[in-house]
């Protein structure tokens, strides 16, 4: 008898299946059954419904990201900025995931915006980690927060550049990124992404 671990997966497999040959659209307790080989209500002994369903798949993508910020963590341990680092390459790498996956998650928590809320758990999360290991937090936020809006615009189709300029992109982040920072000095205007310097002009005092 196959164990519930492994048909709940074969399960997700088929709704990535459907997703990505179908559309998103296409991703529907029926489709999933007859994709997976099995009944309605095995879809159902695993997943309640759809927003069921959708939450697991979302739950997968979140531990395959999960996974590969761990294993680029570890490769990057030792340098300046790991965790930032491994962020942005797991972003990278995950465009290549199948756009009409991640799209049957995005519509289904457009309609139901309390399924992203482990995606939003897990945003938080890094945002905690950047904030503890990175010497000016808001510029390492700034600095993930175009990764992300890098791969959502390859997951919504609507990137106005072709892949090779998003690898030429990404490969720019993950430059600043691996440079060292130093905490932000709030009144000091940097001319560039260096750090701090004490030689650095003084903003203008507003008591002058």
């Amino acid at each position: 008898m196959q164990q519930s671990g492994t048909a709940r997966d074969g399960i997700l497999d088929a709704a990535q299946r459907v997703a990505a040959r179908d559309g998103a659209g296409h991703v529907t307790l029926d489709a999933v059954a007859r994709e997976a080989g099995v009944s309605k209500g095995g879809v159902l002994y695993h997943f309640p419904g759809k927003d069921a369903l959708i939450a697991g798949m979302l739950e997968r993508l979140i531990a395959e990201f999960e996974a590969a910020i761990a294993r680029l963590r570890v490769e990057y341990a030792g340098g300046p900025n790991p965790s930032l680092r491994a962020m942005i390459a797991a972003c990278g790498a995950m465009c290549d995931i199948e756009r009409p996956v991640a799209m049957a998650i995005l519509a289904a928590g457009a309609q139901n915006p309390d399924l992203l809320a482990p995606l939003r758990a897990s945003i938080g999360a890094h945002l905690e980690q950047l904030a503890a290991e990175c010497g000016d937090p808001e510029r390492a936020f700034l600095l993930c927060a175009a990764a992300d809006g890098m791969m959502l615009h390859h997951i919504l189709g609507i990137a106005p550049y072709d892949a090779d300029r998003r690898e030429r992109l990404f490969a720019r982040l993950a430059a600043m990124a691996e440079a060292p920072d130093a905490p932000f000095r709030p009144g000091k205007a940097l001319a560039t992404d260096a750090p701090y310097h004490a030689s650095a002009q003084e903003a203008p005092d507003d008591n002058d």
